[in-house]
Order: structure tokens, then C-alpha cells, then sequence
């Protein structure tokens, strides 16, 4: 049997419900998920019906934005370390681009979509949908695309690691699983051409501008760089610098990779007695405790919207992640890049080339360094000039309305051709 063969009838226009159904199929990470909730809330807006289908631990996430949530049992790692191999990592994202599988077929069932977008990095399932249903996609990137020119995450498999291992028995048990867990679920004729991660988009969506794109220049019309697309509620929050204006330095790894306490230690130890207040959000799981005394100038938070802080900032130490860049570059302030993950390196190498600030290895990290950068970059009146244009392009990008839009003239495209 082919795919064809199994297809059901195209998803048609239902007058009797509002708007267009768009199954959106996130990925279970923070910096993944925020990234595409002010689309979901913008094509809302405009009377479009979305279901999202996201991990448990996210569902409440989604949730505010309005959207039909449908969570399932997800078991990707919460937190990368960095020192996984990659053969584990590629085991962990196969397993979690089906784990929606099921769930996603029976939510769509009585409904289904006219449009399925998709994370990058849960295709899969998305594959299933659009076939059966003979449904456009869009892929959806929270950071760098991809295409000839760039590699996924935009960077090349580190020559440090070891790479796949193709005859690790975990890929071929892993592969039986995945088949029968096609076959169970009675879609395994959708994959009977043998290839996984994702048909061709009508257009993909990346959540940075085109002028921090790595290669941003070999894109085409078929990409849509859309910038950070903030919610209101991004912005929420009250915090304001302790009296005297002191320079305010925020200090923050991100979601997924936060667990290093040894670094938030080294961070207080290096502006100890200067005239800079620290803020340091540490992730909603942290024990402050694990830092010990700190001295008066470091205020430690589990988390708080970083816009906030960063509208007080003269400098931030970050991860790399593209998210936390967007929101640092929004705002106009420059970055320490100390990258935890592999696609982190490439948003510090473009952070250098674009000369947005500075980047520290973790292994040369140590106070004086930190310090040093840190100084640097406020001080670098060139280095201002151009996180300034920077926070101009970001701040005029297409946005979320732009997104939609894009969104919409796939669905009235396929609509055109059905009729």
C-alpha cells in the first residue's frame, strides 16, 4: 500500500466552525515553545482555530495563549548537559518526534487540519498528519534555519565529539520500536518511502532576524526570518535597579542547561566588591543554597522576564541561547556568550562576527576573564553603536503579523487548489 493509498479525503474549509484549523506541533523546550506563542496568539486572534500539541510539562505554557492544548507523554531530557554523546542525543530527539504520534492522530481525527506546523525538530509526526490528510506544512526554527549553506543548528558536528555510532544496537531497537509503533497506530503505508524528518515546507518560519542568520544572505522568499515575536506578557513584571544607578549586569543560562551552580559562583566571585549589581536567575528548579553566601551586590531569582531586567542592563552573560540574544538585542545590550550546548557555539561565533559582544569557552572561565569581558563590552562604544542597529532591526521585524499572514496564503493557496 502507498502512502497515496492510505491518504484520507483532504482536509476541506468547515463553515460550521470559525476559521482555519492549524495543528501546531511544538517541541518540548522553553526557548522552543515561547518563541512561537505569539503567532499562536495572533492567529487566534483572527479567528483561526489552533491545537497544540506539546509535552505535559508545557501544556500550561500553551495554555494562556488560548489555543486547544493536547499534551502527551514526553521523555526528553529536561536539561542537557552538553557532555551526552551523539548517538544518545540522536536516540532522544527519533524517540521524541513520534512520541506525539498517537495523540495527535486522535485529536485531529474529527477535525482535521489545514495546515500542520511543526518545530524542526519534531517532523515526524507532522509527516504523518500531512499525508494522511494531504495537508501543506511549515517548518518552524527558534533559531538559525537551515539550508545548503548551513547545517542544522547552523554549526558543523564538533570534531571534539565522537560522532553517531550507526552500528549502536539502541538505533536498530529503537528502530523496530519506531515501526511498530507506526503500524500500530495503522499509518506505517505514510512512511513507506523509508524517509523521516519531515516533508518539504511551503515555507519555513524562523523566530530571528535575517541580519543575525548565519549566511542570513543565501536565504530565499521561502524562508521567513520573523524575529522574536513578543507577547505582551513578556514584558510583564516589576523590577526596577537598586538606588544609585549602578551599572546592572544580568546573568542567566537559560532553561535547558542551567545546572551549574560552579558557574553562578564564578559570576559573583568576579564583580565582588565592584560597583556593579548582579541579577542572576538561576531556573525555576534551582536551590539558591547551592551558592552559598553571596556577596551584597548579587541578587539571585529562580526567574523573572529577563526584558525587564535587560531594559536596566549595561551587559549580559547568557548561555547563547537565540531567544535569550533576541531579547538581549531587543533591548540594545550587549552579551557575554558562554555556551553550554552545540548550536550555542554558533549563535557566540555570530554574536563575535557581527562584533554584538564577546565569548567565553566554560573551560576558560574563571572571574578575572568574565570581569574583563564583561568591562570590555560595556565600555566599547563601537560595540553599542552596533547592538543599537541591531535592536533597531529586531525591534521592525516582521513579528507575528507577518508570520500569520505567511500562515494564511499557504492555507488559501491549498484552498485554491482544492477547489
Amino acid at each position: 500500500m502507498s502512502p497515496a493509498d492510505l491518504s484520507a479525503p483532504a482536509a476541506a474549509d468547515t463553515p460550521a466552525q470559525p476559521g482555519k484549523h492549524v495543528l501546531w506541533l511544538g517541541f518540548p523546550s522553553y526557548g522552543h515553545i515561547k518563541a512561537s506563542l505569539g503567532v499562536v496568539e495572533e492567529l487566534l486572534r483572527r479567528g483561526h482555530r489552533v491545537t497544540y500539541v506539546i509535552a505535559d510539562r508545557f501544556a500550561a505554557a500553551v495554555g494562556t495563549t488560548g489555543a486547544r492544548v493536547v499534551s502527551y507523554a514526553s521523555t526528553f531530557p529536561e536539561t542537557i548537559t552538553g557532555n551526552e554523546t551523539a548517538t544518545a542525543m540522536l536516540l532522544a530527539f527519533l524517540e521524541e518526534s513520534f512520541a506525539p504520534l498517537e495523540a495527535t492522530l486522535a485529536a485531529v481525527a474529527a477535525d482535521p487540519p489545514q495546515l500542520v506546523v511543526h518545530d524542526v525538530l519534531a517532523s515526524d509526526t507532522a509527516t504523518a498528519v500531512s499525508r494522511l490528510y494531504r495537508t501543506p506544512t511549515v517548518r518552524v526554527y527558534a533559531g538559525f534555519g537551515t539550508n545548503e549553506h548551513v547545517p542544522q543548528n547552523g554549526t558543523e558536528a564538533d570534531p571534539a565529539h565522537t560522532p553517531v555510532d550507526p552500528d549502536d544496537p539502541r538505533l536498530r531497537d529503537l528502530a523496530a520500536a519506531l515501526t511498530a509503533r507506526v503500524e500500530a497506530a495503522g499509518v506505517a503505508a505514510l512512511f513507506a518511502d523509508g524517509r523521516t524528518g519531515g516533508d518539504e515546507p511551503a515555507v519555513s518560519l524562523s523566530f530571528v532576524v535575517r541580519e543575525f542568520q548565519t549566511k542570513g544572505e543565501t536565504f530565499g522568499d521561502d524562508y521567513l526570518f520573523a524575529g522574536p515575536c513578543l507577547r505582551a506578557v513578556d514584558f510583564a513584571g516589576a523590577w526596577e535597579p537598586p538606588p544609585g544607578d549602578p551599572p546592572v549586569l544580568l546573568v542567566s543560562l537559560g532553561t535547558s542547561a542551567n545546572r551549574h551552580p560552579g558557574f553562578f559562583r564564578r559570576c559573583a566571585e568576579a564583580f565582588t566588591g565592584t560597583p556593579w549589581h548582579i541579577v542572576m536567575t538561576l531556573g525555576r528548579d534551582a536551590d539558591p543554597a547551592e551558592l552559598g553566601t553571596l556577596p551584597p551586590n548579587v541578587e539571585v531569582r529562580s526567574w523573572l522576564p529577563h526584558l525587564t531586567v535587560l531594559g536596566h542592563a549595561a551587559a549580559f552573560v547568557c548561555q547563547g541561547g537565540t531567544g535569550s540574544l533576541m531579547e538581549a538585542f531587543h533591548q540594545g545590550v550587549p552579551v557575554v556568550v558562554v555556551p553550554q550546548q552545540q548550536d550555542q557555539w554558533a549563535t557566540a561565533r555570530q554574536v563575535v562576527d557581527l562584533g554584538l559582544g564577546r565569548s567565553i569557552s566554560p573551560g576558560d572561565l574563571d572571574a578575572e576573564t568574565l570581569r574583563t569581558a564583561v568591562e570590555a563590552i560595556a565600555d566599547d562604544a563601537g560595540m553599542r553603536h552596533r547592538v543599537r542597529e541591531l535592536s533597531r532591526r529586531v525591534r521592525t521585524a516582521p513579528g507575528a503579523t507577518a508570520a500569520a499572514d505567511r500562515l494564511e496564503a499557504v492555507m488559501a493557496d491549498r484552498a485554491a487548489a482544492l477547489s
